[in-house]
């Protein structure tokens, strides 16, 4: 998984944050231990659910962080890349649209914020200006690539 510096960060806070919460709901599995029999406790059987999720939780934190590639905050304007910033515009009906690329943790549409991963992300990735690509969607459609540039203007 590609993330920037930033990103990456925030997956290891999310991380120790998911690991502190396993030392609380390990303090609640032991209360509800102590009420006695486990095959009527209700809280000892949320308890160990609770568990169950934040160990996946974990376990898939843990997966993203030793698969991660960290791109560099230099972005290379000659072609479409994490961090870009790519003018389009839709050949359908001549709307120019302006998104950053980022990663699957730093997106934010309504910011115009796209995942290299979302149907836009995907088509765009590596592309240079001029280029026309078809974005995958349930209503296919084609864009142009009118500029690639390291900020918003």
């Amino acid at each position: 998984m590609n993330l920037t510096k930033s990103s990456f960060e925030i997956l290891k806070q999310r991380l120790a944050a998911a690991q502190e919460l396993n030392k609380e709901i390990v303090k609640e599995i032991e209360e509800a231990r102590a009420q006695g029999d486990l095959s009527e406790n209700a809280d000892y059987s949320a308890a160990m659910e609770k568990k169950k999720a934040n160990d996946a939780l974990i376990a898939e934190y843990q997966r993203e962080i030793n698969s991660a590639i960290i791109v560099t905050d230099e972005i290379d304007t000659s072609k479409v890349n994490i961090n870009s910033v790519v003018t389009v515009l839709r050949i359908k009906d001549n709307i120019v649209k302006v998104y950053t690329i980022g990663d699957a943790i730093s997106t934010n549409p309504d910011a115009g914020i796209v995942s290299e991963k979302s149907p836009i992300g995907r088509a765009l990735m590596g592309h240079v200006v001029d280029d026309i690509v078809s974005v995958e969607t349930a209503h296919p459609y084609q864009v142009k690539i009118v500029k690639i540039s390291a900020t918003r203007d």
